[in-house]
C-alpha cells in the first residue's frame, strides 16, 4: 500500500499537470483517485459533501454570481459605468481593470484591456499586461462576491466580513506598490470621459446589492446557515440587473450557457469533496506531525499558487493542515491574511493564470517580455509580507 502522504503528493502533482484542463473535473477525479488509494470510504464522502446545506448553497451563489457578471457584461451596464466616470489617465487605467475584475466571467481580461487601449494606445504592451493582471485583482482582495474569500471564510471558521476588513491593507499595499512600479511613469493627462456619478451610481446597484444583503442578514440574523443571504441578495441582484439592462429574464438561459456555469458548482463540490477525503486520509496529521514552520507555509502557499495557477484549490489544503497542526478549529486572522495573500501573489504571476494568458493574447506579446511588469510588484508584495511576519513573530 503506498503512503498516504506519497499518495498526496502524486494526485498534487497529476492535478498540477491537468490543472489547465477544467478544473472541477480534474479535482473530482483526483479526490476519487485520492480515496481510492488512501482506502477512504468514498461513498460516504461524497454523501457527506452533497447532503451539508451550507455547501450546496454555497455551490448555488458561485453559480448566480458569473450569471449576474454576464447581465453587466452584455447590457453594457460596466462599460457604462466606466465610462462615466471622469478621472485622469492613472486613476482609469487602475479603476477600469479593477471593476471589470468584479465579474467572474470567462475571459474576463478581454473585456477591460480594449478599456486600457483606448485609455492610452501608446502605452507599453508589457506594461498594459501587468496593469490589466495586477488591477484586476486588487479589489478582489476585498470583494465580497469572491468565490475564494467565500469559501476561504468556511475552512478557516472566520465570518467573512472580518477577513474583507483584515485584508483592506494588502489591497493598500497591492494599490500603492502597483502605482510605483507600473504607473508612476505613465504620462498625466486630463479626464478622459463626460462625468455623471448619477449613472455611475445607478449602474453600482446590481453589485452592491448581493454583498448589502448577505453582511445586514449575516450580521443581525443569526442563521445556521447563513449562505442562504447571499443566495437571496444575488437573486434580487440578478433581477435588477436585468431590470436595468431591460433584458428578459429568459436571457439567463442563454447567458448561463455561454458563461458555462456548470463549472462553477462543480469545483465547489469537487474541491469539498476533496478536502473531505483529504481529512480522512490522515495526510493532515501527517504533516502537521512535521510540525512545519508557519513561514514555510507561506512560501508553500505562495509556489502552489503559482504551480496550479489558482487561489482556493492551494488555500483548501493548507488551511486545514494549519488547523490540524495547531489544534485548532478557526484559524487567527493575522495567519490567514499572511497565508492568504502569499497564495495569492504566486497565482497572479504565473502563465497558467487566464487573465495573464488572455491579457498577452490581446496586447501581442509574449510571457516573457511581460513576465516583469507582474512580477515585479508580486515579489516587492511578497517581500513585504515576509519581512512583516517575521516582524510580528518577534513578538
Amino acid at each position: 500500500m503506498i503512503p498516504p502522504w506519497l499518495s498526496f503528493l502524486l494526485i498534487i502533482a497529476l492535478i498540477i499537470i491537468f490543472s489547465k484542463k477544467v478544473l472541477g473535473i480534474v479535482l473530482f477525479i483526483g479526490a476519487l483517485l485520492f480515496g481510492l488509494l488512501t482506502q477512504v470510504d468514498i461513498l460516504n464522502s461524497i454523501i457527506t459533501v452533497f447532503i451539508d446545506p451550507s455547501i450546496i448553497l454555497l455551490a448555488l451563489c458561485v453559480t448566480l454570481i458569473p450569471i449576474l457578471g454576464g447581465i453587466m457584461e452584455e447590457s453594457g451596464l460596466m462599460l457604462e459605468l466606466v465610462q462615466k466616470m471622469k478621472v485622469s489617465k492613472k486613476i482609469a487605467l487602475m479603476v477600469s481593470p479593477g471593476l471589470f475584475g468584479l465579474l467572474p466571467v470567462a475571459g474576463g481580461a478581454l473585456m477591460s484591456a480594449p478599456i486600457l487601449d483606448q485609455i492610452d494606445p501608446n502605452l507599453n504592451p508589457d506594461r498594459k499586461v501587468g496593469i490589466n493582471v495586477w488591477y484586476r485583482h486588487a479589489l478582489i482582495l476585498i470583494y465580497p462576491l469572491s468565490s475564494t474569500l467565500l469559501v476561504a471564510s468556511v475552512l478557516s471558521g472566520i465570518s467573512l466580513y472580518i477577513i474583507i476588513v483584515a485584508m483592506i491593507i494588502p489591497f493598500i499595499v497591492m494599490i500603492i506598490i502597483g502605482y510605483f512600479t507600473l504607473l508612476r511613469q505613465v504620462e498625466k493627462t486630463e479626464e478622459i470621459n463626460t462625468r455623471d456619478l448619477k449613472r455611475v451610481f445607478i449602474n453600482l446597484i446590481p453589485i452592491v446589492i448581493a454583498p448589502i444583503i448577505d453582511f445586514f442578514g449575516r450580521t443581525f440574523l443569526n442563521l445556521s446557515i447563513p449562505e442562504i443571504f447571499l443566495l437571496i441578495g444575488l437573486c434580487l441582484s440578478i433581477g435588477v440587473a436585468l431590470k436595468f439592462a431591460e433584458m428578459p429574464f429568459s436571457t439567463i438561459k442563454s447567458i448561463a450557457k455561454k458563461m458555462k456555469v456548470w463549472r462553477f458548482p462543480l469545483l465547489i463540490l469537487a474541491m469539498f469533496l476533496f478536502l473531505e477525503i483529504f481529512i480522512k486520509s490522515g495526510v493532515p496529521e501527517d504533516i502537521g506531525a512535521l510540525e512545519l514552520p508557519f513561514v514555510l507555509l507561506i512560501c508553500i502557499g505562495f509556489f502552489l499558487g503559482f504551480a496550479l495557477g489558482r487561489v482556493l484549490l492551494p488555500i483548501s489544503i493548507l488551511i486545514p493542515i494549519y488547523l490540524i497542526q495547531n489544534i485548532l478549529t478557526i484559524m487567527p486572522l493575522l495567519d490567514f491574511v499572511f497565508l492568504y495573500f502569499a497564495t495569492f501573489l504566486g497565482y497572479l504571476m504565473t502563465p497558467l493564470h487566464p487573465c495573464v494568458a488572455y491579457s498577452i493574447q490581446y496586447f501581442k506579446t509574449d510571457y516573457k517580455k511581460s513576465f516583469k511588469y507582474v512580477a515585479i510588484p508580486s515579489f516587492i508584495c511578497f517581500g513585504i509580507l515576509l519581512i512583516t511576519y517575521l516582524i510580528f513573530s518577534l513578538f
